[in-house]
């Protein structure tokens, strides 16, 4: 902080850490705390604090309905992993561990997104027999890849 005895007014030089542009920067451009140190010309303990700020006061927001894409991969013969995904925000809603994967468990999953709060709109999943059937009140539609 400077200040002018002429006109009695405070002024700053250099850049101004801007705090959301910094997170922006961290999180989607995958920026480090040195590059960002760098552009901004401020020690890394700087950059870390206004990062801890923002991260502190951002809520996340949870949807509060979901297009559900089910999928099962394997790795093994007898081990694979079912995902539920939401598919406008690409977050796993429920994930479970599976010997072979039956309706009940693709249910199951179903009934555990559903019962944590979020309404399911529509279901997109691979071509297991008789699951379109099944899955309910909400539309589905089979993976155009299956």
């Amino acid at each position: 902080m400077y200040f002018c005895h002429d006109s009695g007014k405070q002024f700053q030089t250099g850049l101004r850490i801007n705090g959301v542009d910094s997170w922006r920067s961290y999180l989607a451009d995958k920026r480090t705390v040195l590059d960002l140190s760098s552009q901004y010309k401020c020690s890394g303990r700087t950059i870390r604090r206004g990062l801890k700020l923002i991260a502190d006061s951002f809520v996340p927001s949870r949807p509060t309905t979901a297009m559900v894409v089910i999928d099962t991969t394997y790795f093994s013969r007898l081990f694979g992993v079912m995902l539920f995904q939401n598919l406008s925000t690409g977050r796993t809603l429920y994930r479970t561990f599976e010997r072979d994967r039956t309706n009940a468990d693709y249910l199951d999953g179903l009934s555990q997104i559903d019962s944590s709060g979020m309404s399911i709109e529509t279901v997109v999943c691979d071509g297991h027999m008789g699951l379109l059937q099944i899955i309910g009140p909400c539309p589905g539609q089979m993976c155009q890849f299956h």
